[in-house]
C-alpha cells in the first residue's frame, strides 16, 4: 500500500491508482480515496489541484488531433532533455526546477495517455455487437449514452421511461411513436413501457430481443461479459434468441415468457437461454396490502400457496388432491418468500425446489 501522505502533486499525476479512479470512479476506487481524503483533510487542496490537471489533460487529449498531442509531447520531452547550455542566462537552481517541471508534466502526460487510451479502447470493445446491430436497421437513429456515474433517466416519445446504467447506451428512431417501438441497448437499463396493445416494444441487445406490451424490467446487456440477463418487475415479457444480424428469431423455439419476479440469463459460450426466479422475490407493487402480515388459521397449505402466489406473482405447482388435507396455523411478516416456504413445508414435511422459474412442492398426503 501506498503511503499517499507523502505524496505531492507530480506523484499523484504519476499515480496508476490515483489515474484510475479520477478517470473511471469505480466504486470501490470511490470507497478508498473518499476515506482517504476523510482521514486527511489537510490533503484535500491537493488531491483537488491533481484531479482538476488530469481533467484538463485529458480534455486536451479527447479533443486535439493526436497529430498534435504527439508533437506536444515531443515537446515537453525535449524540453525535459535540455542541457543547461540552452539556458546559460538561468541560475543553476531555476534551470534545474525548469526541468524538474518539464519531467513532471511528461510523465503525468504519459500516464494519464495511458488510462485515456485504455478507456477508450476499453468503450470501443465494448460496444461493437451494438455497432453491428445498430448499422443493420435503416433509419436514422437517436443515440443516449451515460458517460456519468449516476442513473441517467431518458423519457422516450410514447411516454415509456427509461433508467440508463453507467456506461451505457440506447438508440431508437425519430419516429418511435408512429412506426415502431424499438430501442437497441449497449449495457445496461431498467424499462418501465407505456402499455400500447397495437404497439409492441423490443428492447434489441446483440443476442436477444425482449418484448412487452406495458411492464417494468431490467436489461443487462454488456458486451465484454459472459450473460446476458433480462428480470421482470411487472406485467409479462417475451425474450427471444436473434439469429445473427439481421434481427430474426423463431417464434415459440427460442422464446420464453417471463412473469414477475423471473428472470432469463442468455449464456453466451452456450447460446443458451435460462429461465430462473430472482435471487430475493419481492411483492407485486399492484396487490394491496402488500406489507401487512399473513396470518393464518388452520388454512388448509393451498389457499396459503394460492395467496403467496398472487402476492409475488410467482407460479407455485403442487398436487392439490395429495395436500388437501393439509392445513397449517401460522403468521407470516416480512420475512423473504423463500423463508416462507420453507417454514411452510417444514411444517407439513414436505419440501421445494426452484426450476425453470417456479417453485415445485413435492410432499405426502395429511390424511
Amino acid at each position: 500500500m501506498q503511503d499517499y501522505r507523502n505524496y505531492e502533486l507530480k506523484d499523484f499525476l504519476t499515480d496508476e491508482a490515483f489515474c484510475r479512479w479520477v478517470m473511471h470512479k469505480k466504486a470501490e476506487d470511490n470507497t478508498f480515496w473518499e476515506n482517504w481524503i476523510r482521514k486527511n483533510p489537510d490533503r484535500a487542496a491537493l488531491i483537488s489541484a491533481a484531479k482538476s490537471l488530469i481533467g484538463e489533460m485529458r480534455h486536451a487529449q479527447e479533443y486535439l488531433p493526436e497529430e498534435e498531442l504527439q508533437q506536444e509531447l515531443l515537446r515537453l520531452t525535449e524540453a525535459r532533455n535540455a542541457g543547461s547550455e540552452s539556458q546559460t542566462d538561468i541560475s543553476p537552481q531555476r534551470n534545474w526546477f525548469g526541468k524538474f517541471v518539464a519531467a513532471t508534466v511528461v510523465l503525468a502526460f504519459m500516464a494519464i495517455s495511458y488510462h485515456f487510451y485504455a478507456e477508450k479502447r476499453e468503450q470501443a470493445e465494448d460496444v461493437s455487437g451494438y455497432k453491428t446491430l445498430t448499422e443493420v436497421n435503416k433509419e436514422a437513429l437517436i443515440e443516449i449514452v451515460n458517460t456519468g456515474t449516476a442513473i441517467k433517466p431518458v423519457a422516450l416519445a410514447d411516454g415509456s421511461k427509461v433508467k440508463l446504467s453507467p456506461n451505457s447506451r440506447i438508440s431508437y428512431s425519430s419516429h418511435f411513436v408512429t412506426k415502431k417501438r424499438e430501442v437497441f441497448l449497449s449495457g445496461e437499463a431498467f424499462f418501465e413501457v407505456i402499455k400500447n396493445p397495437d404497439s409492441p416494444f423490443k428492447v434489441y441487445t446483440r443476442d436477444i430481443v425482449t418484448t412487452v406490451l406495458g411492464t417494468s424490467f431490467t436489461v443487462k446487456a454488456f458486451d465484454k461479459e459472459a450473460d446476458v440477463s433480462v428480470v421482470v418487475k411487472t406485467g409479462k415479457v417475451t425474450v427471444a434468441t436473434l439469429l445473427g444480424n439481421n434481427k430474426s428469431y423463431k417464434p415459440d423455439v427460442d422464446e420464453l415468457v417471463l412473469l414477475p419476479n423471473q428472470q432469463v440469463v442468455y449464456v453466451r459460450q452456450e447460446q443458451k437461454m435460462k429461465r430462473s426466479l430472482v435471487e430475493n422475490p419481492i411483492p407485486l407493487e399492484s396487490v394491496a396490502g402488500t406489507d401487512e402480515t399473513l396470518i393464518f388459521d388452520q388454512t388448509p397449505v393451498v389457499k396459503i400457496f394460492d395467496t403467496l402466489h398472487r402476492k409475488y406473482g410467482v407460479q407455485i405447482v403442487y398436487d392439490a388432491d395429495l395436500l388437501a388435507g393439509c392445513q397449517l396455523t401460522a403468521e407470516l411478516g416480512q420475512e423473504p418468500l423463500f423463508e416462507k416456504m420453507s417454514m411452510i413445508c417444514k411444517a407439513i414435511q414436505a419440501r421445494y425446489e426452484v426450476i425453470d422459474g417456479q417453485i415445485i412442492i413435492y410432499g405426502n398426503s395429511c390424511k
